[in-house]
């Protein structure tokens, strides 16, 4: 687990860099996602509503490394509050371990959830559910997170 959490943490000031040196409005953010699966995104929009989001996850539970890119719309619902829905497709692997147990994992991801924006400040925080909903191996219906965004 500690291992997982230091490469996940590695990887997020990687894409800090990367997406500040890349972007110079709040158009783009990184996300620390954790729950059903641990993680770091990078998200952007690509108009007023419409955004896309690359992850790269790992679910402990089915030993699963992901790489996911999604599309999302978003829809205010209040002030700073919005609800989004969309979907991307996955793929990694499942059972990671001995080779002999590893499978190719490829699959479509829908996606909801509720994402708050603090005004002002670069930090915005998410909650949502992603079922992997593979073509090759087990789906993963326990794909609900929480994020915490950092906007740049």
């Amino acid at each position: 687990m500690k291992k997982h959490l230091t490469i996940a943490l590695s990887t997020l000031f990687m894409l800090v860099g990367i997406v500040t040196t890349a972007s110079a409005q709040s158009r783009t953010s990184v996300s620390l996602n954790m729950g059903g699966y641990f993680g770091v995104g990078v998200k952007h929009f690509i108009t007023e509503r419409s955004a896309i989001e690359a992850d790269f996850d790992y679910n402990i539970s089915h030993r699963a490394p992901m790489f996911v890119a999604l599309y999302q719309y978003h829809i205010p619902l209040v002030t700073n509050l919005n609800f989004y829905a969309g979907g991307g497709i996955n793929l990694g692997a499942n059972n990671v371990g001995k080779h002999r147990d590893t499978d190719f994992a490829f699959g479509v991801d829908p996606n909801v959830g509720f994402e708050y924006d603090f005004k002002g400040t670069p930090i915005a925080l998410a909650l949502d559910y992603r079922p992997a909903i593979n073509f090759t191996t087990d789906t993963m219906w326990d794909q609900a997170a929480f994020r915490v965004r950092f906007k740049f």
